[in-house]
């Protein structure tokens, strides 16, 4: 045996010895306790909704938006058992500068981060390719794909540089597998391809990263309120994915649950963006 082989198999055998079986945890309510979540985006209609299932498996959980208002009217919609696991933080996704600040002081709030979650998002109005403005390219463009990088790079050296086995999603959509020719459309493959090369430079840290790309939902963000009928035919299901749904799946991968499921991008859409395109 070569000496370049031998050492080859030194190093795969202590490898080994270091790889610990995660239990598979029973309990839904334990599924991720003293687990800290922070969720750029957590006061939309899927960034709550993965907030609450996050906080109901024994997570802390941070929701990040810019509305302070808003936050603090949906944490007072929760019973006190949930208030206990959830705080809100104020953060404008146009100015990154200070995101090394906004790490210390979201990590003050319940301990540093074990799960980022990004959930922040923005459509264009009113407008099409041929109309199609240089400051609303910018405006998509800033919020849905930039600030999620730099986000991700933040949270992700937090996780690197205390040792956290950690967990990052990204929330996608089915439009980042179909033909883009908006702003928004482009930031979705843009977060696909990210999700993959994120989880490529990271997992060698022990960070997964994954993706989920809801189709339409039944969220404020298209007019859905309570009690509104979700039928649909934007995809062969016949009605909107649902918040809960998303949530559910989300709490799963970014648990130990989903520890081998690593740079996907998990569609629920009804087939929008698998076998049907708009």
């Amino acid at each position: 045996m070569s000496i370049k082989n031998f050492i080859k198999k030194i190093i795969a055998y202590k490898r080994k010895k270091e790889i610990i079986p995660i239990p598979h945890l029973i309990n839904s309510d334990q599924l991720l306790k003293d687990k800290v979540a922070f969720i750029s985006g957590g006061s939309g209609g899927i960034g709550f909704s993965i907030a609450r299932s996050l906080i109901q498996s024994g997570c802390n959980v941070i929701i990040a938006g810019t509305n302070s208002k808003k936050m603090s009217d949906q944490i007072s919609d929760l019973n006190e058992s949930e208030k206990e696991h959830i705080k809100s933080y104020v953060l404008d996704l146009n100015d990154l500068s200070n995101l090394d600040e906004t790490i210390a002081k979201v990590s003050s709030l319940f301990g540093e981060i074990d799960i980022f979650i990004s959930a922040a998002g923005t459509h264009t109005q009113d407008v099409d390719f041929w109309n199609m403005t240089v400051n609303e390219y910018d405006r998509i463009l800033n919020i849905n794909l930039k600030a999620t990088y730099f986000l991700c790079q933040a949270f992700g050296k937090s996780m690197k540089e205390n040792h956290k086995k950690g967990h990052i999603l990204l929330i996608s959509s089915s439009r980042g597998s179909e033909p883009a020719w908006s702003p928004y459309g482009i930031s979705k493959w843009g977060i696909n391809g990210m999700v993959k090369g994120l989880a490529q430079i990271m997992t060698p840290h022990g960070i997964i990263v994954n993706g989920i790309a809801p189709g339409p939902t039944a969220t404020a963000l298209l007019g859905i309120k309570n009690n509104d009928s979700i039928y649909t035919t934007s995809n062969r299901i016949g009605r909107l994915a649902v918040p809960a749904e998303i949530s559910e799946f989300a709490k799963l991968m970014v648990s130990d649950l989903g520890n081998m499921i690593v740079g996907e991008t998990l569609h629920i859409s009804g087939g929008r963006g698998c076998f049907d395109i708009r």
